[in-house]
This record gives structure tokens, sequence and C-alpha cells, in this order.
């Protein structure tokens, strides 16, 4: 029955989600400048993309996750296509990273839906090599599924997804049963690979904002003058914030990207220190339920599937509020479920959707062992 088949639905996940969904919303929205709610604005858009979102997050999760298995490998090289077809001229160069398309007026970002597949291929691969996960080859082979699209997405280049992929193999490896050693081994590995990487494949630009993110003072009125906005931003808030439309360095249109990038630092501008401590707590219940899924999870592809998807949720979100505050170098990642952007917000729905695909079907797990 229907009924039967939703009883283990998480509704304080789903609830947690969609008021994050909801805060970015209006975030997005007083960003935008308080336009008319029925106008064309990024706040009514996001609000409208959230409830198409949630339709397909609603599909994903009735679809039994185990079936996700024998999509892992056509999902995750149409992902492969879609990030080497965003390098040639049919890709859209924003930010100084070619790494979108302009669909019908809508950026799509190719790197953020390669997550899915790149999640599920890496799961199960690991999941179905079990304790052979000890032998050195499988785990290179593990290292060379994530290697592949986070070395195109660093062409592009695209600093901050590219560290997202490598916290996707992170992750999957803390529920492989792989030998301490190969982590020692690889370490060493990383070292020449980083050199050439920072010397030969980033751009100046980028090496720059690295070092000025966590000395903006070396060029505040450049590089540095966006950090310095957030801290100021953040800072203003107060207690209980500027209200809407937001604090003085967003109405004054100091802060750029204020509606993806640096939500973090306009919201607490506007919602102050009460509003984000508001958001932490969300963050927390949302990763307290993530983490059950992983422990109802009944067989290796689930919890490999649910530990991933936690470790790449709470990294991105670590990774963009360390950003805003600047603990973390400026790599352009959003915020998950609060930032602006259709290819992050419906990418992150679709993993929630496997969450709790993982919570739906696990039951009918143990009928088919008993």
């Amino acid at each position: 029955m229907l009924s039967d088949r939703w009883r283990d639905f998480d509704v304080i996940f789903f609830i947690t989600m969609v008021v994050l969904m909801g805060f970015g919303a209006i975030a997005i929205w007083s960003a935008d400048g308080l336009p008319p709610l029925l106008s064309n604005n990024e706040g009514t858009r996001q609000a409208a993309l959230g409830l198409i979102g949630i339709g397909i997050m609603l599909i994903v999760a009735a679809i039994d996750y185990r079936f996700l298995a024998t999509l892992a490998w056509p999902l995750y090289f149409i992902g492969i296509a879609s990030l080497g077809l965003v390098l040639t001229p049919l890709g859209q160069e924003l930010g100084g990273a070619q790494n979108w398309f302009d669909v019908g007026g809508f950026l799509i970002q190719p790197s953020e839906f390669a997550k899915v597949g790149t999640i599920i291929a890496l799961s199960a691969f690991v999941s179905s090599r079990g304790e052979a996960m000890r032998e050195f080859g499988n785990f290179i082979v593990a290292g060379l599924i994530v290697a592949l699209p986070a070395g195109i997405v660093l062409i592009a280049p695209d600093l901050g997804q590219t560290m997202v992929y490598v916290a996707i193999w992170c992750a999957t490896m803390i529920v492989a049963h792989t030998r301490r050693l190969f982590f020692v081994i690889l370490t060493l590995l990383l070292g020449p690979f980083v050199w050439f990487a920072w010397n030969f494949v980033l751009e100046p630009y980028h090496r720059e904002r690295f070092q000025v993110s966590f000395n903006p003072e070396m060029d505040p009125l450049g590089t540095g003058f966006q950090i310095l906005q957030a801290r100021i931003s953040i800072g203003a808030g107060g207690i209980r914030g500027a209200g809407l439309p937001g604090g003085t360095q967003s109405q004054l249109d100091l802060l750029s990207v204020r509606s993806s990038d640096f939500v973090f630092a306009h919201a607490s501008g506007m919602f102050g220190f009460i509003g984000m401590v508001g958001l932490f707590i969300a963050q927390i219940i949302l990763l307290w339920r993530c983490l059950r899924v992983a422990e109802i999870a009944r067989d290796s592809f689930g919890q490999c599937l649910a530990v991933t998807i936690t470790g790449v949720l709470f990294f991105q979100a670590f990774l963009n509020i360390g950003m805003n505050v600047g603990l973390m170098p400026v790599t352009g990642i959003t915020l998950p479920f609060v930032s602006y952007g259709v290819s992050s917000l419906w990418t992150f729905l679709i993993l929630a959707g496997i969450l709790q695909s993982i919570l739906m079907h696990h039951r009918k797990l143990d009928f088919d062992r008993g």
C-alpha cells in the first residue's frame, strides 16, 4: 500500500530542508532588492524551482535506491560527457570558470549534477568490492573514479567544486574496507600533484584569491574587498539584524554575489546573530537525520550512499560558511538548499531523495533477506 511505502519517510528531515529553502528564498528575494513577489525576480524563481525540485525529490524517494546501482555507470559517464562538453564553445564562462550551459535563460552547472553520478558510481564500486577494497588496485580505481570528473572540473578551472569532488572520495573511503597505509602512500603522492596544479593548472587570479582569502588586507580594494565586505556585513548584523532588505553592505551594493556565494553574509546582516543560530540549528538537525539514514541502511550500497551524501552536504556547507567568514578560500561554492541556483538546489534535492529512498526501502531489504 502507498501508506506503507511512505511510513518511513523522514518528515523531520523534509521539514528542516524546506525551512532552509524558505530561509534561502527570503534572503535571495531580499538580495534582489525586494521586487514585487509576482515579478520575474530571483527570489520568486528560487521558490518556484524549489517546488519543482521537491517534486523531483519525491519521485527519487519513491524509487528503490538499489535500482540506482544498475544506472551507476550510465549516470557517471553522462556526467563526464557534460563536464567535457562545457569546456567547448557550447559552455559559458562566469567568474573566470567555463562551467555553465545557458539553457533557456537558466545557467546550468553540470559539475553540480555530475556529483550525483559520481556518488552513485563510487558507492556502487566500493560496496561491490567489500573486503577486496583492502587491495591497493581497488583503492586506486576508487580514486580514479573521482579523479576523472575532479580533473575536468579543475581545468575549467573551478577549485571549489574540485574540493567537493575530493570530499566525495574521502567520505566514501570512511566506510570502505581499505587499509590506512594506502592513505599514507596517497598523501605522499599528492604532494607533487598539488605543487604541479598550483603552479601550472590554477590561474594566477586563483592563487591570488587563495592567498588573499586568509589575509584580505593584502589587497583591500581588489581581491580582498569582497571578503572584507562579507565580514563587515556579518558583524554589522548584530543580535537581531537589520531586517529587510538587509544590512548596509547589501543596500549599498558593496557585497556582490550576495544571493549565491555570499548569501550567508547577506543573511547575517539581515537576520543577525539570532537568525544565524537558527540556521546552524537547522544544519545540525539535518546532520542528525542524515547520520540516522547511514545507521539505518541495511546494505553496503545504502550505507556508502548515505555517508557520502552526508559528507558532501556538510563539507560544502562548511566550505561556503568558512568562505564567508574568512576561514576558507573564496571558491564560488554554494550553501546547500539556501543559495540561489537551480543546479545546486536540484542536485541536493536529488541527493535528499536518495536518502529518503534508503529509509523508505530498508524494510523491503529485511523482507527480501527473510
